[in-house]
């Protein structure tokens, strides 16, 4: 039986975001824009704390101010976006953020190293654990381009 033009779609952007959730297996940062106080994006190139596929994404920060930066942003406005890229191939998300506080999943993403800011660890009053969830991705990837939503 012939497949129909529905499902060539379908099996294309399985292929998409297979190739998308390879991609960041290999990207140890991605940028992460959030919406300042003034309603500007506002994007900063962070290092990923886990990734599990391009549709939800963990980032480490710090609350070290209490009028601007990316923690107070995403108090006040959860929309966000995330972009990362390799070689020719990137993939631009966006969705929205929400502060993980359940400490098992936060000593499941802790990585010692992030010590060096976060002096006190997990219990250091700054320590911010951000959990992005994708609601739609662009992907460009070995030339193929395709803008997909999700819930």
């Amino acid at each position: 039986m012939e497949k129909t033009a529905s499902q060539i779609q379908k099996e294309r952007i399985k292929e998409l975001e297979a190739k998308a959730n390879a991609l960041i297996a290999k990207c140890n940062v991605a940028t992460l824009t959030s919406i300042n106080e003034k309603g500007y994006p506002r994007t900063c190139v962070m290092s990923i704390a886990k990734a599990d596929g391009f549709s939800d994404i963990y980032f480490v920060t710090s609350k070290r101010s209490a009028i601007n930066g990316k923690a107070t942003h995403f108090e006040t406005n959860p929309k966000a976006s995330v972009c990362y890229f390799l070689g020719g191939d990137s993939v631009t998300l966006i969705g929205n953020v929400e502060f993980i506080e359940d400490r098992a999943t936060q000593e499941s993403i802790w990585k010692e190293a992030d010590r060096k800011f976060f002096k006190k660890g997990l219990d250091d009053p700054k320590f911010r654990l951000i959990h992005f969830h994708t609601i739609e991705a662009t992907f460009w990837i070995e030339e193929k381009f395709r803008t997909c939503k999700y819930k």
